[in-house]
Parts: structure tokens; C-alpha cells; sequence
């Protein structure tokens, strides 16, 4: 089948290829946008929480070592890697924007991760020892190759799913998480090839994934709890972990498996991200992706 997005002729696998400015309506899109299932809605919506402060962090970490990077074609990559991060924030901004005008304030747990990401891990380190100042950026880019792991593995697996579909959840909400995943899958390699061009070590990668899987697991699960605690529709109850493997048993959320089994292939020295994914099957979804192809439209005027 040919499709509208392939593959160009010489494009490194795993980089991304370009900015695709698209735009969604959530004025008919509810907080449960999961029919009947509040839990498995806030799962995700999660994202929403941790992404606009998380990417302008994953920006910042990049462009900081983008000067020491001499490969041409890495170089180039992270320009349409930035943009696309970049569009990710807004996009899951004005998600948040519209839970706040259901009432879902979330403010709260936002101004705390704006001031991890923006106070805590991104100082200035222009007056720390040139040694010190380098590893510190390299740790910071193997935080964010490890985090990207992560979102590549949820881009594939919310492309994969039929589950969400065929329960009817919303089909704008559905647009935004497999464009944005299809995005990652794209560009999963760049952060990582990133990493390794500018000096960084196999065992920096380790140390740094080791730290961010357990963190990652400890915000999604206070983020779930906060979305609950502070959405006046939800049921009775906090979550509970019974909750989550009833719903990742039926494909409404991601199995602890599918979220975790690839890390010890992520561990070992002969790791590369393209060995994961393909970005084709992401081109695909992109080709018929109802926001993409506005997008496209509006750019063609």
C-alpha cells in the first residue's frame, strides 16, 4: 500500500524528519474520554501532566550539547528532534487547558514538576568546573535517551491498540496520543546517537536509565492519584493497582510487561534503538492521521 509519508532516500533510521504543526478541538472531548472507565482515562492523561514541562526540559538538555556535536547529519536531525518536542509540549498543554474547563484543576501538580525540571535539573552550571559541567550535561542527555525509550515504547504500543477503538474512546484524544507516538518512534534514536557523539558512556547510559525507570513509575503513580483526588466526577475510591491489571489485561493501558521487558535489551553495551520499532509503520499512521492530514492541507495552501 503506498502511503503519503515514507521513508526519504538516505534519512538515518530513527531521526526524525520533520515539524508537523497539528492542531485539535477538545471542546467535545470529556476527562473520562475512555467510555466508562475514569481510571484507565486518568492513566493516560497523565501525560498530559508530564509532558509540557518534561519536553521544553528534553530541549534544553539537547540544545546545551548541540555545539559539541560534530556529525553533520546528527546536527542537522536535532533541529526537526527540537520542533517536534517543542509542538508536544503546546499540544499536551492545551489538553491540560481543557481538563481545567472540566474542572480538573491540575495546576498544582504541574507548578511542582515545572519547578523540578526548571529549578532542580536545569541550573546554570556556566560557573562549575569545564569536567563537572560536561559530565553533568551528559548525564542529563542519557536521562532524557532513557525517558525517550520509554516514549517510544508507549508511541508503539497506542499505535498497536484496537482495544481503545473498539470500546469507542474519543477519537481526537486517540489522533493526538498516535501522532505524538508515532513522532517518538520516529526520532527514537536521536537523543541516544546524541549521547554517544558527544563523549557519553555505556555506563552513564545504565546508572541513568536505572534512576529514570523507578522515577517515571513513581510520578505516573502520584500523577493517577492526583487526577482522581481532583476530578469531582470521579468514582468512590483511589486508584488501586487491582484497577490497572484489570484494565492492562483487557489492552485499555500497556501491560507492566510491555512497558518493562525491553529495558535489559536497553542495559546491554550492544544496544541501539533501532533495533526496536519501525519508523515506516509510524510514517503510516502519520499518512492518515486526521490532525496530520490538516495539517498538511493548511501548509499546501
Amino acid at each position: 500500500m503506498t502511503t503519503l509519508e515514507t521513508v526519504p532516500e538516505g534519512h538515518v533510521e530513527g531521526h526524525p524528519i520533520e515539524r508537523r504543526m497539528v492542531r485539535f478541538d477538545w471542546t467535545e472531548t470529556p476527562a473520562h474520554w475512555v467510555p466508562g472507565d475514569a481510571f484507565s482515562s486518568h492513566v493516560i492523561n497523565v501525560l498530559h501532566l508530564l509532558l509540557p514541562a518534561g519536553e521544553s526540559w528534553f530541549i534544553d538538555v539537547v540544545n546545551r550539547v548541540r555545539p559539541q556535536i560534530t556529525d553533520p547529519e546528527l546536527q542537522e536531525a536535532v533541529k526537526p528532534f527540537i520542533q517536534q518536542e517543542s509542538w508536544h509540549a503546546q499540544a499536551h498543554q492545551r489538553v491540560l487547558e481543557a481538563l481545567d474547563q472540566q474542572q480538573v484543576d491540575t495546576t498544582e501538580f504541574t507548578s511542582r514538576l515545572e519547578h523540578m525540571f526548571n529549578d532542580v535539573l536545569k541550573p546554570d552550571h556556566r560557573t562549575w568546573p569545564g569536567f563537572l559541567r560536561s559530565w553533568m550535561e551528559r548525564r542529563n542527555l542519557a536521562a532524557v535517551a532513557a525517558i525517550e525509550h520509554f516514549t517510544a515504547v508507549l508511541g508503539h504500543w497506542i499505535l498497536t491498540n484496537e482495544r481503545l477503538d473498539q470500546l469507542g474512546a474519543d477519537p481526537q484524544m486517540l489522533d493526538l496520543l498516535r501522532w505524538h507516538g508515532a513522532e517518538e518512534v520516529e526520532h527514537r534514536a536521536l537523543v541516544f546517537d546524541a549521547h554517544r557523539a558527544v563523549g557519553g558512556r555505556w555506563s552513564q547510559r545504565v546508572t541513568a536509565m536505572l534512576t529514570v525507570a523507578p522515577m517515571l513509575t513513581y510520578y505516573w503513580i502520584t500523577g493517577v492519584r492526583f487526577l482522581a483526588a481532583h476530578d469531582p466526577r470521579y468514582p468512590a475510591g483511589p486508584p488501586s493497582w487491582k484497577e490497572y491489571f484489570k484494565a492492562s489485561g483487557d489492552g485499555r493501558l500497556p501491560t507492566l510487561r510491555q512497558l518493562f521487558d525491553r529495558v535489559p535489551r536497553y542495559l546491554k553495551p550492544s544496544y541501539h534503538p533501532n533495533q526496536d520499532f519501525s519508523t515506516q509503520m509510524a510514517l503510516d499512521y502519520i499518512a492518515r492521521s486526521p490532525a496530520a492530514k490538516a495539517a498538511r492541507s493548511r501548509r499546501q495552501q
